[in-house]
């Protein structure tokens, strides 16, 4: 549980369904905010004030030194060589359906012998067996579409995904989940969403966060046509896409591209402007969540799928295929 609504409600439902509910916080992040208080201590005392209405067992671990290794030295990485990675993707991979996974199966192989049990979380996803895969795990979109977390699953392995429910999978965030957390009286059904990562907070720009772990080094904007239209303050602070943040212009200028050897970026200023759109992409390395690449993909024209590279964005209609290079 995350002291949020959601995972509140999805403990609820499983109490309500007759399940032997336990709840377990994580502390991946320990640094405070301005007021001297650390976030995440005050989600533990929601998640504590939930456990006791619903008179469930809490638990907390602390995976402070596993995210940092696996999640934002990874990400650290990234952002220094200009991508924009999604840390998010990576904790659930790694440390919530990775670590803390592992972590319950131990525990409960050495306190009481095999015994069936289940992981959920308050995603808003689904994970059946489906009919095409030989009976492996498959994940699905959630029903409510404008709360759909499948894009911040799709990393995790089959193996997980096998141990995982999702109670709220089919249910609507603002026409079931807040109602049923009314109902309930539940101490978070009024709480805000969190919409930061957690290790920067709501009220920290980005850039201005990475830039206390990545040495700002200025470099130039330019426009296609190689005319300098301003600086940078460093290759990570911007992503494909986004504005370029250059004063003087009464048009906006949008990042098309970045040369990480020459410490360069180019910027484009109509917002749909060709060079903010790509027909082709190469992708990898590939995960795939059955652990095997569907079939078809070797085929010439490949198969068609929809793509989504980032979260909330329309699935987009495209052909997957083999790099024959």
């Amino acid at each position: 549980m995350s002291g949020g609504v959601d995972s509140s409600v999805a403990a609820s439902l499983l109490k309500d369904q007759g399940h032997d509910v336990e709840a377990i916080f994580m502390r991946n992040w320990d640094t405070r905010d301005e007021r001297g208080e650390c976030p995440s201590e005050r989600d533990y005392r929601d998640v504590q004030s939930v456990c006791s209405q619903l008179e469930i067992k809490c638990h907390q671990i602390s995976l402070v030194k596993e995210y940092w290794n696996a999640v934002f030295a990874v990400a650290l990485d990234g952002y220094a060589r200009g991508l924009t990675p999604n840390p998010d993707v990576l904790c659930n991979s790694e440390i919530k359906f990775g670590v803390l996974l592992n972590h319950i199966n131990q525990k409960i192989n050495q306190g009481k012998g095999e015994r069936g049990w289940w992981f959920a979380t308050g995603h808003y996803a689904c994970a059946m067996r489906g009919r095409f895969s030989g009976g492996s795990v498959q994940l699905y979109r959630g029903a409510d579409r404008r709360k759909d977390q499948s894009y911040y699953l799709s990393a995790v392995p089959a193996a997980s995904l096998d141990r995982v429910v999702f109670p709220l999978g089919n249910l609507s965030k603002s026409r079931d989940v807040r109602r049923i957390a009314r109902e309930k009286d539940l101490t978070t059904a009024s709480k805000d969403e969190s919409m930061g990562i957690c290790f920067v907070g709501e009220r920290r720009k980005f850039d201005a966060f990475l830039a206390e772990y990545i040495p700002q080094k200025q470099g130039d904007v330019l426009s296609s046509d190689g005319l300098k239209l301003g600086t940078h303050r460093g290759i990570f602070t911007k992503t494909i896409g986004q504005s370029a943040g250059i004063s003087g212009w009464h048009d906006k200028w949008y990042i098309y591209a970045k040369d990480l050897d020459r410490n360069r970026m180019y910027a484009v200023q109509d917002r749909n402007h060709p060079l903010l759109h790509k027909k082709t992409v190469r992708v990898g390395p590939v995960h795939w969540i059955s652990g095997a690449a569907p079939l078809g993909i070797e085929q010439i024209g490949g198969i068609s799928l929809e793509a989504q590279v980032r979260y909330m964005q329309e699935p987009q209609k495209c052909t997957l295929s083999a790099d024959q290079r």
